[in-house]
This record gives structure tokens, sequence and C-alpha cells, in this order.
């Protein structure tokens, strides 16, 4: 209890720095890959407080590294940072929030604990959205990808919603782009010569519909055509149509998308057009529970005298933090800024100035010592850390 108090208190130190951070990132949103200032500014204040600090890892100009090692032999703690925004809307996810609470964690901890028996790590995540300018996400996918948790034990991260939970239920996702191919011609005086791309792809848009009541639970697909044309009066030589495919499961999401490709093929196959079928994104893989690191993390949340939610009964999108969660032991946590009806919705409009106001710095500082807390717990006792491990591979032996 008195490591906790003297990170709480180091996190009242930071404060007032961390709200700036916050601030810095909402008035200037970043998009994901181009996330270049604020992946400076982390990085900035990482360095500052005695991190060791590499920029550009896995490739990514934005992605980062920064690990503050303690004395002793400890486990490794990473906290991940993430810092995109999204289109038109800005900081509607809140991923300003995670940003600044994930190094508030961190330089907490450091700053409290410097012998820490441990090392701590802070990765920073470009691209978690999938809607990006660029056909490119998924920040932490690459750092999987590029071995960069092969020294951590476990993982981390909380994300600003209307609830605080230490359980994710997220889903598997692949954004899956149709390609039709089809002749142009005059539709009104020599339609009989040419073949509609356009067409093609909104009967396989069609296709999917009809099928759509045979999903099983959790199963949705949602999309829109981003090319076609180029004129209502000339058929259209080429259409796209981009989905984005959701399942619980790996497994699932692998069957629904023969049946995705099917509308595509028939579609074609009526019209007369040929399809190519493109993963034009990384695949999400689906959060998995840990349920050593959930219950340590509930139990913090609770010591903030905050309502703890369960595990959100209907699932909530998808995030690169899923591909995490199948390399090393990990939790997703979600922190409250409040109902609904005061704060907004994620990824609705009026999310965005929540997190910078009261609740909003309420609920970064809420997240930042949560994870502190929990990271605190692991440090002290590691033979959590062994529990949590012996769960994953369990876990992952009984998924394979």
């Amino acid at each position: 209890m008195e490591r906790k108090k003297a990170i709480q208190e180091s996190l009242e130190g930071l404060e007032a720095r961390l709200t700036e951070l916050n601030q810095w990132m909402y008035d200037n949103p970043e998009l994901g890959f181009q996330e270049y200032r604020a992946s400076e500014l982390l990085t900035e204040e990482l360095a500052g407080a005695g991190f060791e600090v590499e920029r550009g890892v896995a490739d990514k100009e934005t992605a980062f590294m920064a690990k503050y090692k303690g004395s002793g032999t400890g486990p490794a703690i990473a906290f991940f940072a993430e810092y995109d925004a999204l289109p038109d809307i800005g900081h509607a996810c809140g991923h300003n929030i995670i940003g600044t609470s994930a190094i508030g964690a961190a330089m907490a901890l450091a700053k409290a604990w410097p012998d820490l028996p441990g090392t701590i790590y802070v990765f920073g995540a470009p691209a978690e959205e999938q809607s990006s300018v660029i056909d490119d996400c998924g920040g932490k996918v690459y750092i999987v990808e590029e071995n960069l948790l092969d020294e951590v034990d476990v993982a981390m991260m909380m994300h600003p919603t209307n609830f605080n939970s230490a359980w994710s239920n997220n889903l598997a996702v692949q954004p899956l782009e149709m390609v039709f191919h089809g002749k142009t011609a005059q539709p009104a005086g020599s339609a009989h010569l040419g073949i509609n791309a356009f067409e093609a792809a909104v009967l396989a848009y069609t296709n999917i519909n009809a099928i759509r009541q045979y999903f099983p639970p959790n199963h949705f697909v949602h999309g829109m055509t981003t090319e076609s044309g180029p004129a209502p009066n000339i058929m259209s030589p080429r259409s796209k149509l981009r989905l984005h495919v959701r399942a619980p499961s790996n497994a699932e999401l692998e069957e629904l998308l023969v049946k995705i490709k099917h509308c595509g093929q028939a579609a074609a196959l009526v019209t007369g057009a040929r399809v190519d079928f493109n993963y034009y994104l990384l695949r999400y893989l689906e959060v998995v529970n840990n349920h050593v690191l959930a219950n340590l993390m509930e139990d913090n949340l609770r010591a903030l005298d905050l309502e703890v939610s369960p595990m959100a009964p209907r699932p909530r999108g998808s995030t690169d933090m899923g591909n995490v969660s199948q390399a090393v032991p990990s939790v997703h946590g979600y922190i409250s800024l409040g109902p609904a009806e005061e704060v907004g919705n994620t990824h609705n409009p009026e999310f965005a100035p929540s997190t910078v106001r009261e609740a909003g710095i309420k609920a970064l500082m809420n997240a930042a010592a949560t994870m502190a807390m929990t990271a605190v717990d692991l440090l002290v006792n590691p033979d959590l850390v062994d529990e949590a491990k012996r769960e994953f591979e369990k876990t992952m032996r009984e998924r394979a």
C-alpha cells in the first residue's frame, strides 16, 4: 500500500504536464503513421524521466520503445500507448488519453520507485484506427511481428469509454477489398457490349445483405464502395468494394471470409465481371483476456473507489491489442469518462471534447494510477507473473 500511495503522489506531480500533452494532442490530431509530433512529445517526456528511448522501431517512423531498467531481474512490464486520431472527428476515440496515461503510469513508477525490481517498457503503437488516409494500420501488429515483445512478461493498456472494466470483449477483424473488373461501354446505346463493374460491386453487397440473417451471433460485415465510374453514362470498367469482416475469433473469421468471398464470386459470375480479393490492411486478432491480470486491474480500479463493470455483453469493435494479447499475457482495460448522455460514445464527434474536460482529465489520471498500481502488484509478487504466464500458455494451447 505504501508503494501505491507513493505512486499516486508521484502522479499528482505529473498531472499538469500530462494534461498539457493530452490537450495538445486534442488540438493537433494526427492520423495513423503521421503522428510525428505526438510521438516526439511522448518520447521526450520519457527520455527526461530516465527511460532509454528507441524511435522508429518496427520500421515505422512514429513507433517507439522506451525502457526503464530497475534493479534485479524481476518481471518486465509493458504499457501500450496509442496517439492516432480519426479523420474529421479527431480524438473521438480518446487516444490522447491512452497515450498520456501510458507514459504517466510508467513515469510515476520510475519516479516513486527508482530501484524497482524489474523493467518497465512503454511501446508507442501508432495507427490503431483502421481508417487512416493511407492503406496501413496496426502499429502493435508490427511490434509483435518484429519480436519486440520477446523480453516482455506482461502487457497492459486502458481505453477511455463510458464504463470502468478490466475485461475486453473485442472481435477479430479482417479488412477485405473486392476489386471488380468489367468492360466499358455506353449504357444507353451499347450496354450489351459492356460489363458494368459497379453493378457487380452493388450485387456483391446485396448478396452479403441476403445472407446476414444466417450469420452466427456477433459476426458483422460493413463496408463502402471506394471506386466506380468514371461517369453515370459510362459503364464502369472497375469498381472497388471495401469491407470490414468481424467475428469473435480468428477461426470463425476465416469461416465468415469464405462466405463473403462467395458473395463476390457470385456477383462476378452473374455479371460477367472478374473479381480479385485483397486483404488491404492487417488483420486484428480478438483480445484474449488473462484472468490473473484482469482480476488485479479490477481490484485496483475498486481501490480508487471506481464502480467496476464486468465484461461487456456485446463485443466492442476490434483492436490490435488483440495481437499483443496472443503474444504475451495482457489486459486491455477500460476507463470511464462518464455516461454516454453526458460525454458521448467513442467514435462519435461529441466524445472528443470530453477527453479534455474535467471528466477526461480525471479518467486519464485514474487510468494511469490503475495501471501503475497493477504493475506494483506484479513487481512486489512476481509469482503472479508466473501464474499469468501459465494461464496464457494453457489458454493458447486450448485455442490452437
